[in-house]
């Protein structure tokens, strides 16, 4: 794996990141890991923004997917898995189906559930500092 860090102070600066990154608009998985309030959910408000998508990201704590649509028609797929508390509600939710269809997949809270999903294709990590956070992107070169 590959892994980059940067030093954000402004979660508007995310767009730095994201214009980095190499995303297969066809099927990506992408983690987000990091404690409540880190910036998850603005890291994927921010992609969505960056590609020109319907910008009203909300968390899916609740819903536990939120679907959205790209400019092209294109699926993203926001879960979070904070409130599973097993392997049985990952499968109730339709995960394997999720998974299966192309789209980008953003994951959070998804330490609890590694054996059950694919290995992502990229890895973000969330920590939050007395001002700022540090990023940490690790990329796999496998797939």
């Amino acid at each position: 794996m590959k892994k980059k860090y940067y030093h954000i102070d402004d979660e508007k600066l995310y767009y730095k990141i994201i214009s980095k990154l190499k995303i297969s608009q066809e099927k990506s998985i992408i983690f987000l890991n990091g404690e409540v309030g880190a910036g998850k959910t603005t890291f994927v408000k921010s992609y969505l923004s960056s590609l020109g998508a319907d910008n009203d990201a909300t968390s899916p704590t609740f819903t536990i997917v939120n679907e959205y649509l790209d400019m092209s028609q294109k699926k993203i797929y926001h879960y979070d898995f904070y409130r599973l508390k097993d392997k049985n509600e990952l499968f109730e939710i339709g995960i394997d189906y999720y998974l299966d269809q192309p789209g980008i997949h953003f994951i959070e809270w998804s330490k609890e559930f590694l054996k059950y999903l694919p290995k992502p294709d990229i890895n973000i990590s969330f920590l939050i500092l007395q001002s700022s956070r540090l990023i940490t992107v690790e990329v796999n070169n496998e797939k």
